[in-house]
Formats: structure tokens, C-alpha cells, sequence
């Protein structure tokens, strides 16, 4: 397990992935917490607003996510008019 420059611990290495689904409807979160890595999966990048590890509740960052994995470590990924994406998350 190696860490990043805030502390947060990371893994190059998924070991549990799932959908993300329902950013239409509300915001996405992993129950217990946990921060995550995403896939973007579809043909093309999309555009979020994310909560990174490192940042407080409430705040939010809008950055571009590419095909394949993607390097930010996210807490929160915030609601989204976006339709047909196809997104995994991973840690």
C-alpha cells in the first residue's frame, strides 16, 4: 500500500469494483465511506464534480475523467444530469 502526497493510502491494484449508477437521482458514495478510483467505460470522457479524499464535506472539484482508470482517489461523485455514462468504481 503506498500513500499519496496528503497521506491517503492507494493501491495500483483494484481488488472490488462496482457500478456507479444513479447520478441522476443523487450523488454517489460507497456506503461504508471508502474511497475509490473510477472507469470511465464508455466511448468517450465525461466531465463530474467529485470530493476528493482530501477534501472537506461539501467541497467539490469538476475534472475530466478519460476512458480507462483514472488516477484521482474520490469520495463522493456529485449528482449529474449526465445520461448513458458508464462508470465503475474500484479500490
Amino acid at each position: 500500500m503506498a500513500e499519496t502526497r496528503s497521506g491517503e493510502q492507494t493501491s495500483q491494484q483494484v481488488g472490488k469494483m462496482g457500478v456507479i449508477e444513479g447520478l441522476q437521482n443523487s450523488s454517489f458514495s460507497l456506503p461504508d465511506g471508502a474511497c475509490f478510483n473510477i472507469k470511465n467505460e464508455g466511448d468517450s470522457a465525461v466531465e463530474l464534480s467529485v470530493q476528493l479524499a482530501g477534501m472537506k464535506d461539501g467541497e467539490f472539484i469538476t475534472t475530466r475523467f478519460d476512458t480507462g482508470w483514472n488516477p484521482e482517489i474520490v469520495r463522493v461523485v456529485k449528482q449529474s444530469p449526465l445520461a448513458g455514462i458508464n462508470l465503475k468504481w474500484g479500490y
